[in-house]
């Protein structure tokens, strides 16, 4: 499907238009959330051998190419290799491409200052006719712009309620769009540098269901589960969380989204009382530098990243290549159930 704003990639409208599995993924990890650099990590490496062997070897994981690049194509090779198709989004010239192809998603790889754009930035940036990648509000909003929506996504962490928010305000816009789109995101929680507290506690007001996948302890990003924050429901296999999806979507008519909260593999996944204190520590001198709205997030990425010596980048891309794969079993098995348009 093609439009002068939004153009549908024919490959994800012909699977759509078939029935088969499709899974949305977000581009804002692209432009703002990873290095443009190449990187090459012996201890992720061998974490990919064993655990996605698939994803080694020719026309595998290439270590030579610019990180922020190579991890999409890993995720969209992870979602082929589940059995769904990716559809990856992000805007070029203001056109939003609901499935970037790979020369595409090099063109916006290369973009030199690409926007970050939340369901709100959609029509100004299109207007503006700029490139962007889109976070999860804004790759949630492209999937009930396709001939039928796409019912799963994958993301790293969702973005939510910002420490110090009672006095700043700053709660993502994700949440909102979790609890208006119906579609599976499956997420390693919320971003360790937010409130996860108050982030949970919003998401209960907003009625979006939170699930552990495997873990009764909510996922901390980068971070292991933390016991001490009990998420409402666990579901240990695909099967039970696609039965919710369709209960949730179809016998009690709710409209918000699932959230599949799958931990970060325990293999890269960090020390949690040690991080605690960096996020603490790197938060407040985030602050101190002036960094406020959008701009938070990649600035605080970055400083982990730095300070940790790598630990939290290596976290990051494996549980993002995690997510990717669930999210094809879970898109295989909600397509087989064959669900109504609406």
């Amino acid at each position: 499907m093609h439009g002068s704003v939004v153009r549908v990639h024919e490959e994800v409208e012909g699977a759509l238009r078939e029935g088969r599995a499709v899974v949305a993924l977000e581009t804002a990890v692209l432009t703002h959330g990873l290095p443009r650099t190449a990187w090459k990590d012996a201890a992720f490496e061998s974490w990919l051998a064993s655990t996605h062997p698939s994803l080694v070897g020719r026309g595998g994981w290439d270590a030579s190419a610019p990180l922020h690049l190579e991890v999409v194509r890993a995720m969209s090779g992870a979602v082929r290799r589940g059995g769904a198709v990716p559809a990856v989004v992000g805007m070029l010239g203001g056109v939003l491409h609901v499935g970037l192809d790979d020369r595409s998603l090099e063109a916006l790889a290369a973009s030199p200052s690409p926007a970050k754009l939340s369901a709100r930035d959609l029509a100004p940036a299109s207007t503006a006719r700029v490139d962007g990648g889109t976070t999860v509000a804004g790759t949630l909003a492209a999937c009930r712009l396709t001939s039928r929506p796409i019912r799963a996504m994958a993301t790293g962490g969702i973005g939510g309620v910002h420490r110090g928010w009672s006095e700043s305000g700053d709660v993502s816009a994700d949440l909102r769009l979790l609890a208006e789109v119906p579609v599976c995101l499956v997420a390693s929680g919320a971003k360790s540098i937010l409130d996860l507290p108050a982030t949970l506690e919003m998401l209960d007001t907003l009625s979006v269901p939170v699930v552990g996948h495997r873990t009764d302890g909510l996922p901390r990003f980068t971070a292991p589960p933390d016991p001490a924050r009990r998420l409402p429901w666990r579901h240990d296999s695909v099967a039970e969380v696609v039965a919710t999806c369709r209960r949730h979507w179809i016998d009690f008519r709710r409209s918000s989204a699932v959230l599949l909260a799958n931990p970060v593999p325990p293999a890269m996944a960090l020390d949690d009382g040690a991080f605690e204190e960096l996020v603490e520590r790197e938060v407040a001198a985030s602050r101190a530098a002036g960094h406020a709205g959008a701009a938070v997030t990649p600035d605080l990425l970055r400083r982990l990243a730095e300070r940790s010596g790598g630990r939290t980048l290596r976290a990051n891309v494996a549980l993002l290549l995690s997510n990717a794969s669930l999210a094809a079993e879970v898109a295989s098995a909600i397509a087989a159930l064959n669900l109504p348009e609406s």
